[in-house]
């Protein structure tokens, strides 16, 4: 979100400077600084004494905002703090209460209050007639969770983490159509740890809240229901549709679908093209920053008024209390693992929330391990992680994280964003495990990879195996993932034996799940519905593992580290095909349908949409290698499928605490 600011930053016209940027962590720090072209803090004490800033954004994770925030009011600087505001009404009534005797300005970061649907609805809203009900739904897929896995307790706290949009919203409406705003309260309460229902009173008008994490189509609208009609803005497309007129005539109930139909059709293609054009990922997030920025030059109010954030912040306490509370039963529920002695062999697995590491944190556990997992955010529902460490591996990782390890697992991984983020929590996090490492004794590392750094085949039957080179050095055509894992592997190459460190590298090819069927990405793509499109055609050669049998290798790995292979490639060679791989997914109950393109083809188009977009937008893409990253490619996979076949496991004795794995070969 920092960085989001100081590009929201650049569209406000209030003329400004920005004086620092702070992280507790020197390198990211750095990174920031960079980005905004001016001075590194790694203290806000010293950023507050040093810079004196008029402003200060806090854009720390949620629940840490409230120190933060009160310090730089303290220090005489207005402040805009990112959603949630605080998490509790006595914090933001201390905070509110230090802005106004200073007279300073607070702002949270409800920017949908400024996304131009909203504003559009508010400005309609005379049309409606008395309200009656507002209504705001929010379905969301939080990225990298696998709802069928993630624990409750984990569950509760994404859906916490995007509450505050839906909620400040609603609460916002209900502002807006009620004489008195005071009386808005919680009638009623429905919460499980991925699911929340609320009805809001306010005198005579009602608020509907409904935030879900498994509802679908992902979603996020808020709708206005009066005496003669209905609006619905849509924060996805930022578009306003609705007849706006009481629907009782027949005229009216036979023509309101067909103006609504075609409103939706015209207002979601103008909206969409208008995000793409302006790179717009949080609409409203600049012009709340900007008319922030421009109360403060002005010495005028705050455009997220004291009361409603007062407001905001007592509603969710109550809702986020349920929630979490659902979240704890749900987790108390749940069968508890196996508990292993405390004289068990001890792995230490970075990534292990990951769709990936959740699977070798079992597979570790199966094979007698204590498994200590690292993670920026723990999760205390993996019944088969120990311990948690809650570290930010692109930071210096202290030796405790590693002591007593007889192996570590480093699984984690940036999986999107830009080359910052690929440097900073691919390739500068494995430097930090190494020197970690090194730190605290520990020589066992088992190194998880991916196929996509071999290099690109030179011809088109060229079979790749162990011993292909990797892409070429700085390959940043490829992509940043593929970048950063190539210069990850490259850095373990050259310095941890220097530390005396021994490796072994698992490179999976894209990794499925057959219970739960979902489409590689260098595969092809959902387009709508059970319609997707795929690259190439069924009989061109594709390499896939499925994430249980990947995990499994890896747990060998670490169990039997001496007799492990250097490196291996881990394709399954069941499913030589894309053509198989879509059978295998259609037995486990995929209905996907397929419309194929020729990859140069497709390369071709993205190519040009790249090139399009870029020129409208004034900002030309980096170069991408399309043809390279998505062509198909020939492996020689039976190293990795001695690795992949299924593992037999011993029963133990009732006073045993190993469970121990062979493996064929």
């Amino acid at each position: 979100m920092a960085r989001l600011h100081l590009h929201a930053l650049r569209r406000v016209r209030t003329p400004h400077i920005v004086v620092g940027v702070c992280d507790t962590q020197e390198g990211a720090a750095h990174a920031l600084a960079s980005v905004a072209g001016t001075a590194t803090f790694t203290s806000l004490v010293d950023l507050l004494r040093e810079a004196k800033p008029d402003l200060v954004h806090v854009c720390t994770p949620a629940g840490t905002h409230f120190h933060p925030a009160r310090a730089a009011l303290e220090a005489g600087a207005h402040v805009y703090v990112e959603k949630p505001f605080v998490e509790a009404e006595r914090e933001a009534r201390e905070l509110l209460d230090l802005a106004r005797a200073r007279g300073l300005l607070a702002c949270a970061g409800h920017q949908q209050l400024r996304d131009p649907a909203f504003l559009r609805l508010l400005r309609r809203l005379p049309e409606l007639g008395t309200v009656v009900r507002v209504d705001s739904d929010f379905a969301f897929h939080p990225s990298g969770v696998n709802l069928s896995t993630a624990g409750p307790r984990a569950l509760a706290a994404r859906l916490l983490d995007i509450l505050p949009h839906p909620l400040s919203t609603l609460i916002a409406a209900l502002e807006e159509v009620t004489a008195d705003p005071g009386s808005i309260e919680v009638a009623a309460v429905v919460a499980e740890h991925a699911d929340l229902h609320v009805v809001l009173r306010a005198n005579d008008t009602y608020g509907r809240l409904s935030v879900s994490l498994r509802a679908r189509p992902v979603g996020s609208t808020l709708a206005v229901a009066g005496t003669g009609g209905t609006l619905t803005a849509d924060f996805l497309r930022t578009t306003v549709v609705g007849a706006a007129n009481p629907g009782t005539s027949p005229v009216e109930k036979a023509g309101n679908p067909l103006v609504e139909a075609w409103q939706m059709g015209t207002r979601t293609v103008s909206g969409v093209a208008r995000r793409l054009l302006t790179g717009g990922d949080y609409p409203g997030l600049a012009e709340l920053i900007g008319e922030f920025y421009g109360a403060v030059a002005a010495s005028g109010p705050s455009p997220v008024a004291p009361d409603h954030l007062r407001r905001v912040v007592t509603i969710y306490e109550e809702l986020a209390a349920n929630v979490r509370g659902a979240g704890e039963r749900a987790a108390v529920q749940r069968q508890a693992p196996r508990a292993l002695s405390p004289a068990a062999p001890l792995a230490v697995l970075t990534g292990a929330r990951g769709f990936f590491g959740r699977e070798i944190s079992r597979a570790l556990a199966l094979g007698g391990f204590r498994v200590r997992g690292i993670n920026r955010s723990p999760d205390p529902d993996d019944r088969h992680v120990s311990e948690w460490c809650g570290l930010d591996l692109s930071r210096a990782v202290p030796p405790e994280a590693f002591s007593g390890a007889a192996v570590v697992v480093h699984a984690a991984a940036a999986q999107d964003g830009g080359y910052e983020g690929h440097q900073r929590n691919t390739i500068d996090a494995t430097r930090n495990v190494l020197l970690g490492m090194k730190a605290a004794g520990v020589s066992h590392l088992v190194y998880v990879s991916s196929l996509s750094v071999l290099r690109p085949p030179r011809t088109p039957w060229e079979r790749q195996d162990e011993r292909t080179p990797l892409a070429p050095c700085d390959a940043r055509e490829l992509g940043p993932y593929v970048w950063g894992k190539t210069e990850a592997e490259r850095l373990l190459a050259a310095e941890a034996p220097a530390l005396g460190i021994e490796t072994r590298i698992l490179r999976p090819a894209a990794l499925i799940d057959r219970n739960h069927p979902e489409m590689p990405g260098l595969l092809g793509k959902r387009l709508f519905g059970r319609w997707h499109l795929g690259l190439g055609r069924p009989a061109l050669p594709f390499a896939v593992c499925d994430v249980d049998q990947a995990a499994d290798a890896v747990g060998w790995c670490a169990t039997h580290f001496d007799d492990a292979p250097p490196v291996v490639n881990l394709i399954d060679d069941a499913l030589p095909t894309r053509g198989r791989v879509l059978a295998a997914f259609r037995v486990h109950q995929w209905r996907g349908r397929m419309v194929w393109i020729p990859i140069s083809l497709f390369a071709l188009l993205f190519a040009a949409a790249r090139l399009v977009v870029g020129l409208a937008t004034l900002r030309l893409p980096p170069r991408l290698a399309v043809w390279s990253i998505f062509r198909a490619r020939r492996y020689d996979a039976s190293l990795g499928a001695r690795l992949l076949r299924p593992p037999t496991i011993e029963s133990s004795a009732p006073d045993r605490q190993h469970v121990p794995v062979s493996r064929a070969g």
